[in-house]
């Protein structure tokens, strides 16, 4: 019964040197080369990345990256979006931050904001201008202005068509660090 510890260094090393040969899901250049500027140093680190990079979500790669070595460079477009992006750097990562920031800026119902991420997902773009109206409404009455919310909205959108939830994404990245781990050892 193999073991496979989630903080071995020398596995998270492969990911930071570019040697994903034979590791789940990161074998494209381009993912070597998000790993290699990130130096990932945990399983969130590749969780984020198995994420990030998609289209979308992918816009935001640089930003991460370069809020994660330089926390003093991230921004919120309102301070009500800090304990929702704070711990991906900033940046709108997964579809579980699209329904938070729903429910917590615009005042959705956790229902009402998984239709909304739905719609998203399915580019019903009918149900979304729809849906504008009343974030933006809701994120008016709690002290948003009207602008920053429809910048915010407009994020949603570009990014939740292509984003994955969390929990996809962690069963990603724990199949390519023990494949990296088992490569690293065996």
């Amino acid at each position: 019964d193999l073991k496979i510890p989630l903080d071995d260094m020398k596995a998270y090393s492969l990911f930071t040197n570019g040697q994903t040969d034979g590791v789940f899901q990161c074998e494209s250049s381009g993912m070597r080369s998000v790993f290699m500027r990130l130096k990932p140093t945990n399983l969130e680190d590749i969780i984020a990345v198995i994420s990030l990079y998609r289209p979308g979500p992918m816009d935001s790669i640089d930003s991460y990256i370069e809020n994660r070595h330089n926390s003093n460079n991230i921004r919120y477009k309102t301070p009500m979006l800090k304990d929702i992006l704070d711990v991906t750097y900033g940046c709108m990562v997964y579809q579980e931050q699209v329904m938070q920031i729903c429910r917590e800026l615009g005042g959705y119902s956790y229902g009402r904001a998984d239709l909304v991420r739905r719609a998203m997902s399915k580019k019903k773009m009918d149900v979304m201008q729809k849906e504008r109206v009343i974030f933006v409404n809701g994120a008016k009455n709690n002290g948003v202005s009207e602008k920053v919310a429809n910048e915010i909205f407009d994020e949603m959108i570009s990014f939740a068509s292509y984003a994955f939830n969390k929990s996809h994404a962690t069963a990603y990245a724990v199949v390519a660090y023990q494949t990296a781990y088992l490569k690293c050892h065996y």
